[in-house]
This record gives structure tokens, sequence and C-alpha cells, in this order.
């Protein structure tokens, strides 16, 4: 598709049954791509001059426009060229100019090369088992029968292993530690697990103490650009063990969501465990 300009981008949706329709106008395409092309291609909402759009939503219509000129240059001509006829025009909604005869870009952003993504149900169930990794982890650590050893969680190798036998149990598809190209600035050139069939990669911190927190988030932002080097990469989730002795693990929650790294989309959830 080649390099897109950056300015303007419009676009409009339109909901099956109802009248009302929903036009953004002169939108970057940092903006386009962060607000409404990224959460398409997640099926997550997205919103439209404040119109939620949700997976629920039955959508009749959505149309994604470029012109050279913001909208209110669009208007001005528009009313000159009416004034100019004599006319008085009131029903025409000038937001609607640049969607009505900018260059269409529906199909090249939100449908050309779209994939079929796995079911989502399995991406939930990988999620959950992220959640409950550390109750597993208890019982292991006190094995009182027969004398065992116990499984001491010290690390993020022996929560990675845990995660990693749990998830096996449950899923039919390869889980494994997955080499990726080292980039700039990064610590590592592997995520902890990755589920190829899943385009999913879990990266697993371990906490220590409060202090770990301010860590956490420089940790996070290098992982976003090493890990968007995956091609398949469709989920990233970050396991935060011993999440309960930061000073505000639910911050870190507020770091999730959809995701746009240099063109690659995915979707990005962090757990507490």
């Amino acid at each position: 598709m080649g390099e897109l300009p950056a300015r303007f981008w419009h676009c409009y949706v339109k909901l099956e049954n109802n009248k009302k329709y929903a036009v953004d106008n002169d939108l970057t395409l940092d903006e386009l791509r962060a607000r409404i092309v990224s959460p398409w291609h997640l099926s997550a909402p997205f919103t439209v001059s404040g119109k939620i759009i949700s997976r629920e939503s039955k959508l009749e219509e959505i149309k994604v426009t470029r012109t050279d000129e913001p909208q209110s240059v669009w208007a001005e001509r528009h009313n000159a060229q009416q004034r100019s006829r004599g006319i008085c025009d009131l029903a025409t909604d000038r937001s609607m100019l640049p969607i009505l005869h900018g260059q269409d870009y529906t199909h090249e952003l939100l449908f050309a090369g779209r994939m079929e993504r796995p079911p989502a149900a399995d991406v939930d169930l990988v999620a959950q088992v992220c959640k409950r990794v550390a109750a597993a982890g208890r019982i292991l650590s006190e094995r009182q029968r027969k004398q065992k050893p116990p499984f001491v969680i010290e690390d993020e190798y022996d929560v990675q292993d845990l995660l990693h036998a749990v998830l096996r149990a449950y899923l039919k598809y390869s889980v494994q530690e997955d080499p990726l190209p080292k980039t700039a600035g990064t610590k590592s050139g592997r995520a902890d697990i990755s589920i190829e069939e899943l385009g999913a990669l879990i990266e697993i911190k371990f906490v220590r103490s409060p202090g770990d927190q301010r860590r956490l988030v420089e940790e996070f932002s290098q992982d976003l650009v090493l890990y968007a080097s995956w091609e398949k990469l469709e989920t990233l989730l970050f396991v935060i063990y011993n999440s309960a002795q930061l000073r505000d693990p639910e911050a870190l929650e507020k770091l999730g969501g959809p995701k746009m790294i240099n063109e690659s989309k995915f979707d990005v959830r962090v757990i507490l465990a």
C-alpha cells in the first residue's frame, strides 16, 4: 500500500436500523490507526464522534477516506458554490463532504489482507490460566504428603516452567520459548512463552518489592518494541507474578489495550497474578 499521507483522514459509520450516523473528520493517520483501524482488526470497541462501536453493534456501513484539505475547506467551498447559485442549502451535512468526495481507503485499511483470528475462547483460556498460576504455585510450594520436596518459586524462570506445564495440559497447540530478533535498547531476544497458532506471546515479570513498579513500566515499553517484530503477534500477555506487592498494581492494568508499533497491530493484556 506504500507510505500513506499523515492528513486529512475521515471515518463514517452507520448502524443497522438506525437513521443516525457518526463522522470523525480531520484525523491524523496516527489517530485513525490508534482509535479506529487497530481496534477494528482486534475486534475491540472503538469510537467515532463519541459513538461507541462494539462487537455487539450491528454495523451497516463503515467508510474511511482521505482528502488533501480539512473538512472546513470543503464546507466553505460548498457554501460558496451554493451562494453563487442563489441556494440556501440547509440539508447537506458538511461533515459528510470529505466522506463523499475523498479518496476511499476503507478496503485497504480495514479489509485487505485481514486474516481469520483464532477463537477468542482459546486466548481467553490462556489469560485465565495466567491469572490462576499463582494459586497453582502455592499448592506446589507447600507439599506435605510423603515428605515430597516443594516446588519453590523464586524467580520468573520458576513461574515460566510452572505456567508452561499448566498451559500444555489445556492447549492442543505448541507452547514453547520463542526466539526473536534482538532490538536496540532491549535486554532480551526471547519471549518467555509463545503459542504460534494463537499469535500469542507471554512475558512474565516477577515482583520482589513495591519498588519494582517503576522497573516494570520501563521494561513494558522496551518489550513492546521487541515483541512487535514478531510477525505472527496477535496478543501479548504480560503476567505480573506477586503483583500484590506493588504499590499500585491496578495502574499497570491500564497499560493494556490495542497497540500499533511499526505497522504491527496487536492487543496487550496485563495480568495480575
